[in-house]
C-alpha cells in the first residue's frame, strides 16, 4: 500500500469516526439497549470507534515505517 493511500484511508476513518460519534451523527446510535459487555449501546459504540482508532494508527505506523526504512527492518 502506498503511503498516500494509507494516509488518505486514515483520514477517512477519522472523519467517519467524528461524524458518527458526535451530534447529529450519534442520534441513531444513542440508545441504552442492547447492552454490550455491560455498557449501554451508545457507550460501546464510541468505545468501538476508539478501539478502531488504535488499530488504524498502528497500521499507519507500520506502513510509514516500511516507507521510512528502505530494507523494511524493525529498527
Amino acid at each position: 500500500m502506498s503511503l498516500r493511500t494509507a494516509r488518505a484511508l486514515t483520514a477517512l476513518y477519522f472523519t467517519l469516526s467524528l461524524l458518527t460519534t458526535t451530534w447529529p451523527g450519534m442520534v441513531p446510535f444513542a440508545r441504552v439497549e442492547p447492552m454490550i459487555l455491560g455498557l449501554p449501546f451508545s457507550m460501546a459504540w464510541v468505545g468501538m470507534w476508539l478501539a478502531g482508532s488504535v488499530i488504524v494508527l498502528w497500521l499507519l505506523d507500520r506502513v510509514e515505517r516500511r516507507h521510512r526504512d528502505p530494507d523494511g527492518g524493525e529498527g
